[in-house]
């Protein structure tokens, strides 16, 4: 399901408090009772068809039929049970099957397990060659997975060499970090980096385990090692790289995308995050309100408030103000908590009593 924010969520409200009161009802008369553009409605559709509150139908006027709350509440569980059934399973197969690899056969040091299709690698060092090795292989593709906490700097400047050389290679490369990893000074500039250079980074609240897949072949995956050293799986065979690509495709849906619409001083931009007076800016629109009407609750210009919205549409890459709004929230510059209090403080409002 795709992400949506809290303006879509409010737009398909009011399109669903309408269209569950009259069956008649026509995607113009809509817009023109609700002041909306196309873009505007075309989002509420795409929440409420998201949701299963409107179905296609050619029964009515709009083309599309109403759908009680619990009706589509019931649809979205059964159709998510399902879903997670069948990640668990595929994740349970793949687990059992690299219990069977490891546990039949005596680990041994960097060497192929005969008629396995798997390497054992302990220890830093020749895991490090490992990832070298596996980088070079790949002509088409790497993606992965990285959760837990960021790597030391010295680790990250080697990946992003490494990278940088695949990369150069015309391989393409996507891949998905912990949020609270990416959000660590060092991390946060190699993933600029890597995505200057070409790569697609994204981010999640939550991954699975670390996993590295180069082209359809080949897929590194952690293990435990002798006497607790540190140690992967190099996996080979091909049923099991493609359950792993699986694992990474169903996160990669779920992420979102590293840095949405930021643009720093060291990729050749002129501003970074958006300063206090840019974010509530950027409320106000959220909140519907029109160039004037910012800029009177914010004590500055409609010139100003022009050029402020300008600035955010370029560096967001929108094509209106509604997906500045849109955008930003995404970009996570809408946050309520601490916004709140910034929109008071540059407007003078005063917070509610009790």
């Amino acid at each position: 399901m795709t992400r949506t924010t809290a303006l879509e969520h409010k737009l398909a409200q009011s399109l669903y408090a309408i269209a569950i009161q009259d069956a008649a009802w026509t995607p113009a008369a809509v817009c023109r009772r609700l002041g909306w553009s196309s873009e505007e409605y075309t989002a509420a559709i795409q929440v409420l068809s998201e949701l299963g509150l409107l179905v296609r139908t050619t029964a009515t006027p709009s083309g599309w039929a109403c759908v009680s709350s619990e009706s589509a509440l019931d649809h979205l569980l059964a159709a998510d049970a399902r879903r997670v059934d069948e990640l668990i399973e595929q994740i349970t197969r793949t687990r059992e099957a690299m219990v069977r690899m490891l546990t039949d056969f005596h680990p041994i040091h960097a060497v192929r397990i005969s008629g396995t299709q798997a390497q054992l690698v302990e220890g830093t060092a020749n895991i490090a060659t490992a990832l070298e090795d596996a980088a070079q292989q790949a002509r088409e593709e790497v993606v992965s997975l990285h959760p837990g906490r960021g790597a030391p700097e010295h680790m990250v400047e080697e990946g992003l060499a490494r990278d940088r050389r695949a990369l150069r290679r015309g391989v393409a490369m996507r891949t998905v970090h912990l949020a609270s990893s990416a959000a660590l000074p060092h991390m946060a500039a190699y993933l600029r980096e890597l995505r200057k250079a070409g790569g697609q980074v994204r981010t999640a609240v939550t991954l699975p385990h670390r996993l590295i897949i180069v082209d359809q072949h080949l897929a590194i995956v952690p293990a435990t090692g002798t006497d607790g050293q540190q140690a992967v799986v190099v996996v080979y065979d091909p049923s099991l790289v493609e359950v792993f690509r699986s694992q990474f495709e169903y996160a990669w849906a779920q992420a979102t995308a590293f840095g949405t619409g930021t643009r720093t001083a060291a990729e050749g931009g002129s501003w970074g995050e958006p300063d206090r007076r840019q974010r509530a800016v950027l409320r106000l629109l959220a909140e519907g309100l029109t160039d004037e009407g910012v800029g009177r609750r914010l004590g500055i210009s409609d010139r100003t408030v022009r050029r402020i919205v300008g600035d955010l549409t370029s560096a967001l890459g929108a094509t209106s103000r509604f997906q500045v709004a849109v955008l930003a929230e995404r970009a996570g510059w809408l946050d309520p908590a601490d916004l709140e209090q910034e929109v008071r403080e540059d407007t003078g409002e005063q917070p509610p009593e009790g």
